[in-house]
């Protein structure tokens, strides 16, 4: 062949990569590996759990909290160490166990529906859980756990294959080739928050071991979440309004970071030094992703800022939710300021602005808060994308997602098995009781690099 020739070629083959022929059949062959790493794991069972008593039925009112969660899967996995004992993650062990928590939390052995109103409501109808047993030919060392499409294919089932996008629960067994199991869990974000899942985990481990001494039953009462007649709006909630001048999807890419319990301790002295009133180690962790994101993403100085995170209700509210109140109980709250503030400001700062806006949480603050959803609820629509200037952080910092002990010994990893959206940090406690803290940053792949060099520059700074 001479050069000419190949040149020609060349340029044929470059030309066709850019034909909608040759997308589509790119887009299949993505589809195809995608089914590859799906029929690694190899489908032993699937069924429903149903509760193992009867429960009432019915339909379940859900709150304007419940109302604007977003309507789809989120979880995490865990993985289990092999066992020695005979019963280790015995499926009917698990199943039996599984069926006895359903009757206490019963609304998730149901489905949900959208009424004529629009509002979405639990028919508690007992149909059950879907439950998966799966094996795979991997072991722990092999597989990435950090969250992404993968973690995903191998380790949580479909609503496609359980028959039903309107589930509340789905769960999946794997047991990997190393002889230690991979529990994955995804529940539906219309009725639970992380809190609440955790507690129904904690509760389907503890009967499993046979403890029941420790079990708290859950209450699903959402009187309290109401909105008042007529509502009365008293702080400004419009950031919270999902509107249509949110940038479009961007690359993003995923990293986990981790800090040990010394850095830890470093940042909250920085972050408190000659302060009466202790600023929390969140406050901490989240200025500090805050400045160093702003400086990664090249915002104006001028630009306004926010940074967006959850609080859970529970105790703020008077009188006060019991602990093992089981629905999204949490509010949206932010804090702003210029980009030039953020980034010449020392840390502590920072920090106290955080602070503030967490501590300005009120009773009265979330009383409003569900008032204006009431006002905007028919024109909130949850998107994954945020605007390049606002930034969300999630903790679940102090739940207990070790506390899974069916028997067999505590997990050894917990992780999330997807990041919704883009612009995002999830911090979380590292294993065991190291003090460690571990974060999962979403962001814009262009800007992770400059993102990364900032983090590891301010965490070693001293003001």
């Amino acid at each position: 062949m001479t050069v000419i020739n190949f040149q020609y070629k060349l340029q044929v083959v470059l030309n066709s990569l850019h034909h909608p022929k040759a997308k589509r059949n790119t887009q299949r062959r993505a589809e195809i590996e995608r089914e590859s790493r799906k029929r690694m794991v190899e489908v032993l069972e699937s069924s429903f759990v149903v509760p193992s008593d009867e429960t009432p039925k019915g339909r379940l009112w859900l709150s304007n909290l419940d109302q604007v969660a977003p309507r789809g899967f989120g979880g995490h996995v865990s993985f289990y160490n092999k066992s020695e004992a005979t019963s280790f993650f015995s499926i009917e062990v698990l199943k039996a166990s599984l069926a006895k928590a359903l009757v206490l939390y019963y609304p998730l052995a149901g489905r949900y529906i959208v009424g004529s109103d629009g509002r979405v409501e639990l028919d508690c109808n007992a149909e059950g859980c879907f439950f998966v047993r799966a094996q795979i030919e991997r072991t722990f060392d092999s597989i990435n756990f950090q969250p992404s499409q993968e973690l995903e294919e191998l380790f949580i089932p479909s609503s496609q294959m359980a028959g039903s996008p309107f589930l509340l629960l789905m769960i999946q067994v794997t047991y990997l080739k190393c002889g230690g199991v991979v529990l994955g869990f995804a529940s539906n974000h219309v009725f639970a928050d992380g809190q609440s899942m955790f507690h129904f985990i904690r509760t389907w481990a503890s009967i499993t071991r046979g403890d029941l001494s420790s079990i708290v039953p859950p209450s699903f009462d959402q009187t309290q979440l109401r909105a008042r007649s007529p509502p009365i709006v008293k702080f400004d909630h419009s950031v919270y309004k999902a509107n249509a001048s949110m940038s479009t999807p961007t690359d993003s890419t995923t990293t986990k970071l981790r800090l040990s319990k010394e850095q830890v301790s470093s940042l909250n002295s920085r972050c408190n030094r000659g302060k009466v009133i202790e600023i929390s180690t969140f406050c901490s962790v989240a200025s500090l992703v805050w400045k160093c994101y702003c400086y990664a993403q090249n915002l104006a100085p001028d630009t306004t800022a926010c940074l967006i995170f959850p609080v859970d209700i529970r105790s703020r509210l008077q009188p006060q939710l019991p602990k093992t109140h089981f629905s999204n109980a949490i509010v949206r709250k932010s804090v702003q300021s210029k980009v030039s503030k953020i980034t010449s400001s020392p840390l502590q700062v920072v920090a106290e602005s955080v602070q503030t806006a967490v501590k300005s949480v009120s009773d009265e603050y979330i009383r409003s808060y569900i008032d204006n959803l009431e006002i905007i609820r028919n024109e909130f629509v949850y998107r994954k994308e945020s605007p390049e200037s606002q930034l969300r952080v999630i903790s679940i910092c102090g739940m207990p997602l070790y506390d899974a002990d069916f028997g067999w010994g505590p997990p050894q990893l917990v992780s999330r098995w997807k990041v919704t959206g883009n612009r995002v940090v999830f911090i979380s406690n590292e294993p065991g009781e190291n003090g460690g803290i571990e974060l999962v940053v979403t962001i814009d792949s262009a800007t992770m690099h400059r993102f990364l060099k900032m983090f590891h520059e301010e965490l070693n700074a001293r003001n």
